[in-house]
């Protein structure tokens, strides 16, 4: 498993941007460390990782299914973040004007199945 992201917040930061600071904790498995005048006084992390923190004889409100299952999804997220890391750095550099192409080629191609299903929807 990965270390994960630790990013340093202001509380005020923190206060104004509260639901993008959520979702960066849950969704990029970030930390989030947040400090008062300069002072780390809390941090915000996944709750999968709590869990982990804490004895496994503590109970969370929620209760142990949800937890459970919110680790397996944060661990899937992270070795699949990991695989995709692993494969980009593999993929060999396309020069700009071959992307072009090629996406032109693909838009021409969903454009044509776009037509044949209009056309075979006329006919029905």
């Amino acid at each position: 498993m990965n270390k994960p992201q630790i990013r340093i917040v202001s509380a005020t930061e923190a206060k104004n941007n509260f639901g993008a600071i959520i979702k960066s904790a849950y969704a990029s498995d970030e930390h989030l460390i947040v400090e008062k005048s300069g002072i780390p006084v809390v941090a915000i992390i996944p709750m999968a990782d709590y869990q982990q923190l804490v004895n496994s004889n503590t109970t969370v409100p929620r209760g142990d299914d949800e937890v459970e299952s919110a680790r397996r999804r944060a661990i899937a997220r992270r070795e699949l973040s990991e695989f995709l890391k692993q494969i980009h750095a593999q993929m060999p550099q396309v020069p700009e004007e071959d992307e072009e192409e090629a996406e032109r080629i693909i838009q021409r191609e969903v454009d044509a199945v776009r037509r044949a299903r209009a056309h075979k929807k006329k006919r029905s």
